[in-house]
This record gives C-alpha cells, structure tokens and sequence, in this order.
C-alpha cells in the first residue's frame, strides 16, 4: 500500500520508524535493506540509517548471510508475538477503514492511518505485495461529509470524558444561539450520515438530548468531576421507531405513493423496520408508523414529484407547502 494510506509525519519520527522496522522484522523472521526501503517507501540509503540507529539505541538485531543476501533480524529473545495478517483480511479492514475518511480533522482518521501503516509491515511478502495500491483499488464516495478541520482538541475531550465518564461544559448552537453555557454527562458518540453527534443527559434540559458536533461551540471536559453511567442505558433507545435519528412525540401512522419509475429503488432498501410496501395501480405504496417526522419530510421531498405523501394530513399539506414554496423560486 502506498502513503496514500497516511502520511508520515513528524511526531512519528524517528522513534515510530523504528518501531515500523522491528515489527517487520519481527514478523516476517528477517528482510533485507531492500525490503524495509520498500515496506516503508524510503530510500536504502535512509533502511540502513535506520537499522545503525537501531543498533546505537540498543536494540538486539543481527544480520546474517543466505546466499548473495543480508538479512537482517531480530534476536530470538527479543521477539515478540504479533497479529498477523492475510492480504484478504488487510482487505477487509481497508474497505472498513474506507468508510469513516469523512473523519477527517477528528483525530479517529489519523489514529487508523497509523494503525493500518503498523498492519502494513506485518505483511508476509507475497500479501504485501497483493496488497499494493489498495488505495486505488477499493475506493469509498461520501457524500456531502461534514467538515471537521481543527476538531481534534474537541473530539479528545469528548472520548476523554466519555472514557473516564466524566462531566463536559459545552456551548450549543442549539442552546443560547450558542451563548449558554450548561454541562453534559457524555454517554454515547454516535455516526450518522457521515456525521458525528454526542448523546447524553443534559443539566440544561434536565434529560437524555442529542447533539450535532460540528454545533459546538465550546467543549471542556471537567476533569474529576465523575458521573454515574447509567447502567440500563441502551444506544438503540435513541433511534427506537424514529425515521432518523431525531425522535419525538407519538408513533404516527405515515402513508407514501411512489412513482413506478424509482419503485425498484425503494424496494432496495429497509427505510424503516415498520415499513410495508404495497403495489397498486397508481404506484407503489409504503406505510410505516414512526417517532419524529421531520426527516420523513425532507426524504419525501428529495424523490420531487416521484413520491406523494398521502397522509397524515398536516404532514401532506407541510410537503405541499415546502414545493408550493420550491416551486415559487422557478417562475
């Protein structure tokens, strides 16, 4: 895999080089000057530099002769076990990996381009080798992601408290217009449509809220100051019987007519675990009975006239009013 898996940079250097040519070393049982300039996408000149340096810092590494080859190796005593890999399983992760680049600015990003840089090296050769230019050949479009440049002071807050469970005072976009400010016992980081949002019991609103990430406006995290994590707390809570993530209010019954044109798409797809679909003349017809309708009427109006909103009623006339309004700018 080439660099485009993560640059090195220079807080790794050069005591994370180092530890990059022991793990391979200590992996593949020995390699030569060459195959640590390729595994680490260096010059041979700077793998032996490398290796002197390792040996003027102590480490316990030897080089030997097989045939017209130097080996160089780890002494049997200072091995170690390691996770090893196959090509398809490195595989497997890097697709994984691919899905959360809209990370990007967190500090999560970051961290698995390391991790995947250290995987590297564990590669015995002929998986390496199948594995070059996974970039290039699994690739992940995300769309519209947030942008999170200069969050990661934020986001290890976040952790750090969700970690060790302690209180956060934060300012919200949707408190105060962003001015007030009120504390958080952290309970669940979640990901939904390539964005972040904390879920947690607010002092403010004195129950569970969620919150969007890039709305903050202030994170601190309250060192010692503990709370008690609540130990009947379920995630799935958050987002039982909404169309979303945002839930509220009674279940309503929702009733949508879609155009035959996109009927293959909608039936693609699980929208909801309530959904039941139904064919009829004019179309296909959904029903499902969800907690919040917000999304639901921004999804019904991306399809534009493929999908009518047959009821509720108000819910119907919100559509009606939102295209009437569209439609307004266009004349």
């Amino acid at each position: 895999m080439q660099r485009a898996m993560g640059k090195t940079t220079g807080r790794y250097s050069p005591a994370r080089r180092f530890e990059e040519v022991r793990s391979l070393l200590n992996s593949t049982g020995g390699a030569t000057v060459y195959e640590i300039a390729e595994r680490l996408h260096v010059s041979v000149r700077t793998a032996i530099r490398y290796l002197r340096a390792m040996e003027d810092a102590g480490e316990r590494i030897y080089d030997e002769r097989e045939g017209y080859r130097k080996i160089w190796r780890l002494m049997p005593s200072a091995r170690e076990g390691l996770l090893r890999m196959t090509s398809s399983q490195m595989i497997s992760l890097f697709l994984s990996r691919r899905v959360f680049d809209f990370l990007e600015g967190t500090g999560f990003k970051e961290d698995l381009d390391e991790i995947f840089q250290q995987l590297e090296t564990t590669l015995k050769r002929k998986d390496f080798i199948a594995a070059k230019n996974l970039d290039k050949k699994l690739y992940s479009v995300n769309e519209a992601p947030y942008r999170y440049e200069g969050k990661i002071e934020d986001v290890n807050d976040i952790v750090t408290a969700l970690l060790r469970e302690e209180r956060l005072a934060v300012r919200h976009g949707s408190v105060g217009r962003g001015r007030k400010k009120f504390e958080i016992d952290p309970y669940t980081l979640l990901v939904y449509k390539k964005g972040l949002y904390l879920a947690g019991y607010s002092h403010h609103h004195e129950a569970v809220r969620t919150f969007a990430f890039d709305g903050f406006r202030a994170i601190e995290w309250m060192r010692k100051k503990p709370f008690e994590y609540p130990d009947d707390w379920e995630p799935s809570s958050l987002v039982a019987g909404s169309f979303g993530i945002f839930a509220s209010g009674e279940p309503t019954k929702v009733r949508i007519r879609f155009d035959p044109k996109v009927e293959r798409f909608v039936r693609r797809r699980q929208w909801h675990p309530t959904q039941k679909l139904k064919t009829t003349k004019k179309g296909l017809e959904m029903t499902m009975k969800v907690h919040g309708t917000v999304e639901v009427v921004s999804w019904v109006l991306s399809f534009g006239d493929k999908a009518e909103l047959l009821e509720p009623a108000d819910l119907r006339e919100m559509v009606a009013k939102e295209l009437r309004a569209g439609a307004s700018i266009y004349e």
